[in-house]
């Protein structure tokens, strides 16, 4: 095939306009590039999708529509959609606006913590770009550092409107080709930022993104996301199960509006969070009326951004399940379920259930898995330990017995 017609190579021209070039970014289920429209001769970015997506027709068909919703947002804070299209060989492309700079991973990566007004600042703006999704009818569903990107003016733009949703739509009814796996077992995002609806029902809607972002905030704040574990779905599980602490109990310094701010967008249950990414805005400007905070706008980040790999357990993937190397860092109890009454018949498990009790049962295999490992590491420890004091009394004893 000539180089100046072969997907994803540089030199390439999608549609007879747009030249691909050098990659900027890699995620679960696209590669971006830096392109040229030869028609405007203006830069663009290009998002190509994943092949095995793009053999997807249903998928093919979700994307092309959430792609025209997409180009209806209109908003500095939204990365604007030029156009998309299909390639000669079934490749699916995006054309997005270039935004030269990085994303809001490599702020935190450089900066580590934000101070209280700039970490207030960068999730204003991120709220103020969902909530004319929001009124769009349109949810991001994958709310997350690395798809806010910082220009080098240090202006924030949200990224991947559309794209989630009809990978999302696509895992929730089953019609999605992942590989064979089924749509019971699909959990689609990020699980370090998933809302314990996501992960149980695999339910989305404006409070769903709420909860990222209060989780994204929690994270400039202090540093770290508020949940860890050492696979996706011991992250997963702790959302469902852990409430998101105050920012305020992992770094010193951060005023108690801000730890109320964060816990109201973030709590488990959907009906008792900020019911919107507009009332979470209007909160925020709120607190930093009320602490006399001012807007502090985020610098740009030192380092361009660059295709290296997402860190673990980030990028929009689907999860079908873990195949643990290392067991799981002391997962919560499950929640103690209320007696049954007597005189009720209970009710079949729905799927729902079904698959939130297997979760629960891997994550209880892998934690007795660990502790069988941590008992076996004690015993041999305490036996080399014993061995050695008998030796060294021997030969102690020893000693002293000799004229």
């Amino acid at each position: 095939m000539p180089r100046d017609t072969a997907p994803g190579t540089a030199r390439t021209v999608l549609d007879g306009r747009y030249r691909v070039g050098e990659v900027i970014a890699r995620g679960g289920m696209s590669t971006v590039h830096r392109g040229t429209d030869l028609r405007l001769d203006r830069p663009v970015a290009v998002k190509i999708m994943d092949p095995s997506l793009a053999q997807d027709p249903v998928f093919v068909r979700r994307f092309e529509r959430e792609a025209r919703a997409a180009a209806r947002l209109s908003h500095p804070g939204i990365v604007a959609v030029h156009d998309q299209g299909r390639h000669a060989d079934g490749t699916i492309f995006l054309v997005l606006e270039l935004v030269e700079g990085g994303t809001l991973r490599d702020v935190i990566r450089e900066q580590v913590r934000l101070a209280p007004a700039t970490a207030l600042t960068v999730v204003e703006q991120v709220l103020a770009a969902l909530s004319v999704a929001h009124r769009m009818g349109m949810v991001h569903r994958d709310v997350k550092p690395e798809n806010v990107l910082v220009s080098s003016t240090g202006a924030l733009k949200v990224a991947d409107f559309g794209l989630v949703a009809a990978a999302w739509d696509g895992a929730a009814d089953g019609s999605l080709d992942t590989g064979g796996s089924t749509s019971d077992d699909l959990i689609l995002g990020t699980a370090a930022y998933l809302a314990p609806e996501q992960v149980q029902h695999g339910r989305t809607d404006e409070r769903s993104d709420v909860y990222a972002a209060g989780v994204v905030l929690f994270e400039l704040l202090t540093g770290v996301p508020p949940h860890g574990g050492d696979t996706a779905l011991a992250v997963a599980y702790r959302h469902v199960n852990v409430d998101v602490p105050a920012p305020s109990t992992r770094a010193p310094g951060i005023p108690r509006a801000l730890d109320r701010l964060v816990v109201a967008a973030t709590r488990r249950d959907p009906d008792d969070r900020l019911d919107s990414a507009a009332a979470f805005l209007e909160q925020a400007r709120r607190v930093r009326q009320e602490e006399s905070l001012p807007f502090a706008p985020v610098g740009a980040p030192r380092r361009r951004r660059t295709a290296a790999a997402p860190p673990p357990h980030t990028g929009t993937r689907v999860f079908t399940g873990p195949t643990p190397r290392a067991p799981v860092d002391d997962p919560p109890p499950p929640a103690r379920e209320p007696e049954p009454d007597p005189d009720d018949e209970p009710d079949p498990p729905s799927r729902t259930e079904t698959r939130n009790a297997d979760v629960v049962d891997r994550v209880e295999r892998h934690a007795r898995r660990r502790d069988r490992i941590r008992s076996r590491r004690i015993f041999v420890a305490w036996v080399f330990a014993v061995t050695a004091v008998s030796v060294a009394s021997g030969i102690v004893g020893w000693g002293l017995g000799t004229p």
